[in-house]
């Protein structure tokens, strides 16, 4: 994983304003135990890319894997208005089962044939 980090980092040296290698670098921080650089690289991403559906879900993983729960479920909000619909896929993504059973969440992201 650290080689993994090492890589994003070296790649955002040329080009910061790639806000998907931010994200994923938050996400590899917060396996490697950082979470303050994870949460600076999700702020950084969000600045860069505030509607964009993919890099807000994506972040709202990073947010539930920080177990920042309020931060996750603002997040996973702004994707869903951006337009990440797809609750099949959020319901069984690990990475948000944090908000699972949210009654926010629920509403989101109900069931399949619930709404």
């Amino acid at each position: 994983m650290q080689r993994f980090v090492n890589t994003l980092e070296n790649h955002l040296k040329p080009v910061p304003e790639d806000a998907r290698a931010r994200v994923l670098l938050a996400a590899a921080y917060v396996e490697v135990g950082r979470a303050e650089d994870a949460m600076r690289e999700a702020n950084l991403a969000m600045a860069l890319r505030p509607n964009e559906a993919t890099v807000l879900y994506n972040l709202a993983c990073v947010f539930c894997k920080l177990e920042k729960k309020g931060e996750a479920l603002e997040t996973i909000r702004k994707a869903w208005s951006a337009g990440f619909r797809e609750s099949d896929w959020a319901r069984r993504d690990p990475d948000l089962a944090l908000l699972r059973g949210d009654p926010e969440f629920e509403m989101l992201y109900p069931e399949t044939g619930k709404h």
